[in-house]
């Protein structure tokens, strides 16, 4: 990168803005929106790129929430995962140059940064500048204060290209191409969730909407000639598990993959406005497998493989959790005194932020994943589903499952499975009538080649 001259600040507003007040929202049916950085012989600094905006919630008759029933007035739930929050109402993020070549597409954007950010970030994140990036507490009871009233926010967008903090250069023959931004909004009843009457066709609205940033400018005004720019990408795969031992294969046909991690919800929890699709659960349970029973039994996983080609790899040994389960089939939920399984954790935090990242705090541990905690938080109640006063409770976990492939150490190396597969294999005690959606995620690196003409490939 060539020395920079100059920073200039800009905010722009979407393509697709009507007028100087337009509102962006899925059950209005506007629920594009759309950016357009043009090519030019400067760099974007992707680690000041905000997407800034504020949001409202409705309940299904318009009325602003009353969440904890903050004004005495009677409760009026709608509400936002804690760990999550306005990432929510994003389902899918593309970016493509101005030539419309893709560099990158996210689907389930809200359910990868359901692991990106309580994986990466702790309590004082939390409490902090989190809250005015994404509008989150991790705490339910402030949470929906939060969601209460008009929410203005400043959001990082948390794609693979844009984390790694680079200046990315903007020209067509020395730099990625521009950049076109298109945001998918998340279906109202996959983003917000609640318990009262009117929670039902509850709806978001968002305004106020513009792309803020920092051009970086080069010394002399030209960017220098480069024959490669690398970067890093996202890629997702869905999936259901309902068996006790059960393998999923997904053939990626990425060939530089750094890590791959997954998160779990109930299924029938997605699109209901009465649970959290948001958040990342241990596999659970329904008691008898019946139409509307409660999923309120942990299922934990005993043994993990993970496989290239039907090989173990990276690791050559399963991941053994069978020290941990306890069992005590005197209660309903049996293995509910299980405890902590600190190396399926280990390895899934691993494979988000490596060992030798900056990042030095985390919400995932023994008080999010449902154990005694040290200051005396009330615990969830998984039978009524009732939200109490605490940091974190039964459905807050912060699990997944998770392997950096091919870059342990964090010094860049990754893994081919181009031409092959990637598999995980579980060993766990859900019982065949309980199904469990999977979504896996894939960091991988990518490059854009060059020649005298300008920009020729890009190659993932």
């Amino acid at each position: 990168m060539s020395n920079i001259a100059a920073v200039r600040k800009f905010e722009i507003a979407p393509d697709n803005q009507t007028s100087g007040n337009s509102t962006w929202s899925y059950r209005n049916g506007n629920p594009i929106i759309t950016f357009s950085i043009a090519p030019n012989e400067y760099y974007v600094r992707s680690k000041n790129l905000k997407l800034c905006f504020d949001v409202v919630l409705k309940d299904g008759a318009g009325a602003s929430p009353n969440n904890n029933d903050q004004s005495g007035a009677g409760e009026i739930e709608v509400r936002l995962n804690s760990r999550v929050g306005v990432a929510s109402l994003f389902s899918q993020l593309e970016i493509n140059n101005a030539m419309n070549q893709n560099l990158e597409t996210i689907r389930h954007y809200g359910r990868l940064l359901g692991s990106l950010l309580p994986s990466g970030s702790g309590w004082n994140e939390y409490t902090t500048y989190l809250s005015n990036e994404f509008g989150v507490s991790s705490n339910e009871q402030v949470q929906g204060r939060y969601c209460n009233k008009k929410m203005s926010v400043a959001m990082p967008i948390m794609a693979g290209i844009f984390l790694q903090g680079a200046d990315i250069p903007l020209s067509m023959d020395n730099g990625v191409g521009g950049l076109n931004l298109k945001f998918s909004l998340q279906s109202s009843i996959q983003a917000l969730f609640g318990g009262t009457a009117t929670t039902p066709n509850s709806y978001y609205e968002i305004s106020n909407v513009s792309l803020m940033g920092e051009y970086a400018m080069p010394e002399g005004g030209r960017l220098p000639a480069i024959s490669s720019y690398p970067f890093s990408g996202f890629s997702s795969f869905y999936g259901v598990i309902n068996n006790n031992d059960q393998t999923t294969q997904i053939n990626p046909a990425l060939g530089a993959v750094v890590s791959t991690f997954t998160n779990y919800v109930p299924t029938p929890h997605i699109a209901n406005y009465g649970e959290d699709s948001m958040k990342t659960t241990p596999l659970l349970n329904k008691a008898d497998g019946l139409p509307g029973t409660a999923y309120d039994e942990i299922a934990p996983i005993t043994k993990i493989s993970f496989m290239r080609g039907g090989v173990l790899y990276p690791l050559q040994f399963q991941v053994d959790e069978n020290e941990v389960i306890r069992r005590n089939p005197a209660v309903a939920d049996e293995y509910l005194g299980s405890a902590y399984d600190a190396q399926r954790q280990y390895y899934y935090a691993m494979a988000i932020r490596p060992r030798t990242s900056a990042a030095t705090d985390q919400l995932a541990g023994q008080n999010s994943e449902n154990f005694a905690t040290a200051n005396g938080d009330t615990q969830h109640n998984a039978l009524t589903n009732d939200i109490v006063n605490t940091t974190n409770n039964y459905f807050q976990n912060v699990y997944g499952v998770g392997i950096r492939v091919g870059d342990m150490l964090g010094v860049g190396n990754t893994a081919n499975f181009k031409q092959t597969s990637y598999s995980i294999r579980l060993i766990s005690k859900l019982n065949g009538f309980s199904p469990m959606s999977s979504y896996t995620f894939f960091l991988y690196r990518s490059v854009i080649n060059y020649d005298n003409n300008g920009l020729v490939s890009i190659v993932n």
